[in-house]
Parts: C-alpha cells; sequence; structure tokens
C-alpha cells in the first residue's frame, strides 16, 4: 500500500499527527469539563450566598450546626407579636427568653425513625437545634409576655411598655 521510504515516513507523521489530535481532543474534551466543574462551583456559591443573605438555607442541611426557622414579626398598637414556624416541633423541646431587649427563641426538632432504615429520594427538614434571636425596639412590659404553640406554629405576643429593663426573664410557653 504504501510504497518507497518516503511513504513510509509520511504515513508514520499522519499517525503520529493522529495521535496528537486525539490527546489534544481529549485534552480539550477534559478542559470543557473542567470549565464546567468551575461553573457548577460557582453556582453552588451563589446560591450559597443568596440565601445565607436572603433567609434560612435549604442548601446542605447536614453542613450547619443550627437551623433558622421562618418568623413573622409585626407590631399592633399594644404589642409586638413574633410568629416562629416549628411544624414537628415538641412544646417541651422549644424555650423563649428575653434579655437586654432582644427575644431568643430556641430548640430542636428531633428526628423521630431512629433506628428505622430508609432510603431518601429528597432530604429538607431540618432535625437538629435552631435557634432564632429577635431585637425589640422600645420597651415591653416584660411580665406580661405570652407564647402559645398551636398547630406547629409559635406566637410570642409582647406587651408595649414605658420602663423595662436588662434582666433575663424565661418565658412560659402554654401548649394548646
Amino acid at each position: 500500500m504504501w510504497r518507497g521510504r518516503g511513504s513510509w515516513r509520511l504515513h508514520h507523521q499522519l499517525i503520529i499527527i493522529v495521535q496528537a489530535g486525539i490527546k489534544g481532543v481529549h485534552t480539550m474534551v477534559k478542559d470543557v469539563d473542567d470549565i464546567f466543574e468551575k461553573m457548577r462551583k460557582l453556582q453552588r456559591e451563589a446560591e450559597r450566598s443568596f440565601f445565607d443573605f436572603f433567609g434560612p438555607s435549604r442548601r446542605d442541611p447536614s453542613a450547619q450546626a443550627t437551623w433558622h426557622p421562618a418568623a413573622d414579626v409585626y407590631e399592633t398598637d399594644a404589642a409586638w407579636v413574633i410568629q416562629v414556624e416549628l411544624a414537628g416541633v415538641r412544646t417541651d423541646d422549644v424555650s423563649v427568653s428575653l434579655a437586654g431587649g432582644v427575644l431568643r427563641v430556641q430548640g430542636i426538632r428531633r428526628n423521630q425513625s431512629h433506628g428505622t432504615r430508609r432510603t431518601y429520594h429528597q432530604a429538607e427538614i431540618n432535625y437538629r437545634a435552631f435557634e432564632r434571636h429577635f431585637l425589640l425596639a422600645g420597651e415591653v412590659e416584660e411580665n406580661n409576655i405570652r407564647a402559645t404553640f398551636e398547630n406547629g406554629l409559635l406566637t410570642i405576643t409582647i406587651p408595649k411598655a414605658k420602663g423595662g429593663g436588662g434582666r433575663m426573664r424565661k418565658v412560659p410557653i402554654e401548649s394548646r
């Protein structure tokens, strides 16, 4: 098929060029994979930054020590009202305290399925400690704070007042 010495060299050079081309294609594919991996990493970092800034994180629950339940804070003429969404949390696992104008809600949501083998296809519920802090504007009647827990919603009513203090007070939670 190949005749003469020059033909053999040409054939050999073509093989080297083809091999180099295949290596080049392989390198190019690897470079494209690296670019896409960098883009995926950038997307994950952007999502993490977005959710850290704007609210409770839903990315990787195991990566955080605590989670921050959703809350609504509103004011009426007579009181401040804070509602915290705590579905699946027992009343005994929640505490509310007030000190120095900061209301603290903390507790734990326990996973009741310990010992049961399960294969999760999606896992978004946070089973671990949670904590939220709320800075109260103005003075409040510390001795008249009420907290109720009904249907997974903790509602804390803090009456407004003149005076106040900076001492810490534990707030009992009524279960309904």
